[in-house]
């Protein structure tokens, strides 16, 4: 039999107690939730390639002669909720600019949607809760093994431009 002092007792048991510690959080860890309305997991997504290039992403779009359509997406986090509602929000900054001219840094604009979404397959499909005077316009998006591909046409005057993004998920969010 192994005979301990006090104080070497005292250290094994804080050790056996960390060792635990993990087990501990896990238990209180909400877990994952399937959504009845997908076969995706519920919870936060956060896009990390625009178009295939991480963010932040930039791009110039050509608007009229001499004039370019300079954006750029910083953050787009998806919210999923397993009742089939959905929160899409976008952190970016945009603007037109002469192409001669160095373009100044415009301030960040957030932009949120929310609405609901049904899944067809590996389809899901969101349907935004329309602005008073707008129409509502669904956007489709393609479950691929656990990541979620965005297809987002944006409109630019009258040209329209397709911006991919693809999500994965992310935990840590709420």
């Amino acid at each position: 039999m192994l005979r301990l002092s006090p104080s070497r007792r005292r250290a094994a048991a804080a050790v056996l107690a960390l060792g635990g510690l993990p087990l501990l959080v896990a238990a209180h860890r909400p877990s994952e939730v399937r959504s009845p309305y997908a076969g995706v997991t519920t919870g936060s997504y956060v896009a990390v390639l625009a178009n295939g290039q991480k963010l932040p992403w930039t791009t110039q779009v050509p608007a009229v002669q001499g004039l370019v359509h300079w954006a750029r997406l910083d953050l787009a986090v998806l919210r999923l909720d397993a009742n089939g509602r959905y929160t899409l929000s976008y952190r970016y900054a945009q603007e037109v600019v002469d192409t001669k001219a160095k373009a100044p840094m415009p301030p960040p604009r957030d932009e949120l949607s929310v609405g609901r979404y049904s899944d067809r397959g590996r389809t899901l499909t969101f349907v935004p809760t329309p602005s008073p005077g707008k129409a509502a316009r669904t956007v489709t998006a393609q479950v691929v093994g656990p990541d979620i591909f965005l297809d987002k046409t944006i409109f630019v005057g009258e040209r329209p431009f397709r911006v991919r993004l693809l999500f994965r998920r992310d935990p840590s969010l709420w």
